[in-house]
């Protein structure tokens, strides 16, 4: 899925947590297993001056990046945070690794050709899905179109219905990436 609709479904699922710091836990959870790609793009792009196609096919691939993908995008390690957060009484932590774990959730089933070792550290696995977020020889139109639709209801749901200003906030600044 497109990191917008990570925050959108975060935002649904933990709407009436009151204030701005539950809120930002849910923000950051929902960018956290993304934000290894972005460094990587800037990276590559800003600094490295690669190509789009470089950074796409080939260095995006190597083993350094995906490991460094691969750690944010692990459920075991972020069931581990949610289980020392909770323990410590860190609801920030348990907040913001469960909305990453949702994250991890919705993006197994949508990656074929592309995807993470969602099992690290435990097995070097990769599930190749019949279904892309992206690739149109995968459904990845169909998948765009829904996911849209999705993300725009859920925002949209999110500004009516939440109980605080915070999550309707950031569901208006992410409706608005869609606008």
């Amino acid at each position: 899925m497109n990191t917008p609709a990570h925050v959108a479904a975060s935002l649904l699922v933990w709407k009436n947590e009151s204030g701005w710091r539950p809120a930002s836990a849910v923000l950051v959870g929902a960018l956290l297993p993304d934000a290894p790609m972005y460094v990587f793009y800037g990276w590559q792009k800003l600094v490295q001056g690669q190509s789009e196609g470089e950074i796409w096919s080939k260095l995006y691939f190597q083993d350094n990046w995906q490991l460094f993908f691969d750690i944010f995008n692990s459920i075991p390690l972020m069931l581990l945070v949610i289980v020392i957060s909770h323990v410590l009484t860190f609801r920030w932590g348990v907040l913001l690794a469960s909305s990453a774990l949702l994250h991890l959730c919705c993006d197994l089933p949508v990656h074929h050709d592309d995807g993470h070792r969602h099992f690290l550290p435990f097995t070097d696995w990769r599930f190749a899905s019949p279904v892309s977020y992206w690739d149109p020889k995968h459904h990845g139109l169909i998948f765009m179109v829904l996911e849209l639709a999705f993300a725009v209801a859920a925002c949209v749901h999110v500004v009516r219905k939440a109980t605080h200003v915070a999550m309707r906030s950031i569901a208006w600044v992410t409706l608005s990436l869609y606008i």
